[in-house]
């Protein structure tokens, strides 16, 4: 920021160089506007490029966010699902002599829910690769380089 003595000059020196082009002819004004038009144009370009590419890094900062969110969502709501799961098994495995009945309904839900538990890890990881190899066939498209092929 500036103070409001350099403010004060600035303006003075401003006016000074408007005292200056108004001595000149309305022609040499409009000659030395059109020689910086050019400058001009690739300052604004330049600057709406920057402002682009920050806002493309606030929207990739933002989208990594709410990945590890949901991620840790996923992944809280995995390891609850496994503990209630184990927690009946054992739950099961303790009443088995009192109450059999009991014992069916406690193991049956939790062996169907492991199961399924394991089989969407194995998913969730396939998953993942094929995401990844994903992504790095759009960055290689973005930057033109070839991956060599897996082996």
């Amino acid at each position: 920021m500036t103070s409001g003595g350099e403010a004060q000059q600035e303006v003075e020196a401003g006016l000074d160089i408007a005292m200056q082009w108004a001595k000149l002819p309305a022609k040499h004004l409009e000659i030395a506007l059109h020689a910086l038009e050019p400058q001009l144009k690739r300052e604004h370009q330049a600057r709406m490029a920057e402002l682009e590419a920050e806002a493309e890094r606030a929207r990739l900062k933002a989208a990594e966010v709410q990945a590890k969110r949901t991620q840790a969502l996923y992944l809280t709501g995995l390891i609850a699902g496994l503990v209630i799961s184990v927690t009946m098994l054992v739950a099961a495995v303790f009443v088995a002599e009192e109450a059999t009945w009991l014992a069916v309904l406690l193991s049956g839900p939790s062996l169907i829910t492991l199961t399924s538990l394991l089989r969407l890890w194995r998913a969730e990881k396939l998953l993942g690769r094929e995401v990844s190899e994903s992504e790095a066939t759009k960055q290689e498209g973005e930057t033109g380089q070839e991956r060599p092929a897996p082996q």
